[in-house]
């Protein structure tokens, strides 16, 4: 509720509205709309369903209608934080017996923004929340028009997406050329199936090129037969043959008919420590880059999470056009 009525960006009149206040005294319902606001972080956030009340004193903001809309709230150390799954949405200091939102209203149903901060964030959405590093990289080669800054603002679907335990430590392969170490991981599985009825996802990347293929797989032990289908078509589009596999000890990869299958194809098993995920580190990296990702993207659009192969599927395919991006330049420097 709140009293001030320059604060509204949408407003609708209300005839027969009455709010009853703790010393039983009526106030009137004028209007209802909703209220724009700068969060602690600087996000804009909007509270719908704000009722225009002239004879209040303060403005407020009730926990039990944010609760019933999904929010969560908690107090320690005198701070009121207001989340949603693992974001802060809202934080207000406590002070006597009230609790004062950090923050400040934006007035007016415009609020002003440089037309370069809109194209960043536009193409940082349009390539599936990508980093601002590889935005700048676009931008110098021209790619993403002359009014992106490649400074990405605030973005609450990337804190929400992207969060992360610890980095791996990086993993240095002196590969010569293509197919001569290839890195392998499953993922899943998946709370929630995919569109095509799919829990895991098989990704496979080529240490040298660094070009990744995604499999969505039903069952785990699909594994071997995409692999095998896999293996078939790179082999015979490229004519060279792979040399050694990188995978963990999972039985979709450790089975005796995938080991038996390596050892008469002549392919070298790497596998790496149980519970080490971090001696995997290029695959496991790269689902964690996808699943970031598709995240962000599933969050932002609003669609549901069933959608999400088709999310990692999207991810994928900017990845490799950067990386072709990439590597063209590479070739056009060093050979001219």
């Amino acid at each position: 509720m709140s009293h001030n009525r320059d604060w509204f960006t949408t407003y609708e009149p209300v005839y027969n509205g009455l709010v009853l206040m703790r010393n039983d005294a009526q106030c009137k319902v004028v209007g209802e709309g909703t209220i724009k606001i700068k969060t602690h972080d600087g996000t804009d956030r909007t509270l719908t369903g704000v009722r225009y009340v002239p004879e209040l004193k303060r403005n407020l903001i009730s926990l039990g209608t944010l609760e019933s809309h999904g929010c969560r709230y908690s107090i320690e150390g005198g701070v009121l934080k207001v989340s949603k799954g693992a974001l802060v949405l809202l934080k207000a200091i406590r002070c006597d017996s009230l609790c004062v939102l950090q923050g400040s209203t934006v007035i007016g149903s415009a609020v002003v923004v440089s037309s370069n901060k809109d194209n960043t964030k536009l193409w940082h959405m349009r390539l599936g929340h990508m980093s601002e590093k590889g935005i700048l990289i676009l931008k110098k080669k021209g790619h993403v028009g002359n009014h992106c800054t490649g400074k990405v603002d605030f973005c609450e679907h990337c804190i929400f997406g992207k969060q992360k335990k610890v980095s791996f430590s990086k993993a240095i392969h002196r590969t010569k050329g293509t197919l001569d170490y290839i890195h392998s991981d499953l993922w899943g599985l998946s709370k929630v199936p995919s569109k095509g009825k799919c829990c895991y996802m098989m990704t496979i990347i080529d240490d040298f090129s660094r070009k990744l293929w995604v499999y969505f797989l039903k069952h785990k032990n699909e594994a071997f037969s995409t692999f095998k289908e896999w293996k078939l078509l790179i082999e015979n589009q490229s004519g060279k043959k792979i040399k050694r596999l990188r995978t963990d000890n999972g039985l979709e990869f450790y089975s005796n008919e995938f080991n038996d299958f390596c050892k008469k194809e002549g392919i070298s098993r790497h596998l790496t420590i149980p519970r080490t995920p971090q001696q995997n580190r290029v695959a496991e990296r790269m689902n964690r880059t996808i699943l970031e990702r598709v995240r962000c993207m599933l969050t932002h659009s609003g669609l549901r999470k069933s959608f999400w192969a088709e999310a990692a599927s999207t991810t994928c395919y900017l990845i490799i056009v950067l990386l072709t991006d990439q590597l063209i330049a590479t070739f056009q420097k060093k050979f001219g």
